[in-house]
């Protein structure tokens, strides 16, 4: 199962999608910002990025900016998942290549769980991106 690294400012957001997966059977481990995941990101190993796009300290389409100028994130597969990103917001994330869009009012955990196994296990190498 893939290594999840969820990157959520509410504490109990963060929580819920994190126990979640780990119920699934993902390793998941977490950060409050972009700051703490990169810290997390040079220090071990994620095979997907579950990301909020508003934080304090360093947002998420900053952080996925920095992830891309790397060729050892360049393609790490990233889902959003957010309740206030702006229209432009969106478009920059799916310029940088981000794999699925959910927003945190409309989506269903057993979605986000299917998003994490679908960018895990390409069925044709692809990550078209998808927004929910």
């Amino acid at each position: 199962m893939p290594h999840v690294l969820v990157v959520e400012d509410e504490k109990d957001s963060r929580d819920f999608v994190a126990e979640y997966l780990k119920r699934e059977g993902h390793t998941v481990s977490t950060a409050a910002d972009g700051e703490a995941a990169l810290r997390k990101l040079i220090n071990e190993r994620a095979d997907v990025v579950v990301l909020d796009v508003r934080m304090p300290s360093m947002g998420g389409i900053e952080l996925l900016e920095v992830l891309r100028g790397y060729l050892r994130w360049h393609v790490l597969p990233v889902i959003l998942v957010t309740g206030q990103a702006d229209p432009g917001e969106l478009r920059k994330a799916r310029d940088l290549g981000v794999v699925y869009i959910f927003h945190k009012a409309g989506f269903k955990l057993t979605e986000l769980g299917e998003a994490v196994d679908a960018v895990s296990h390409p069925p044709d190498g692809g990550n078209d991106t998808i927004a929910c």
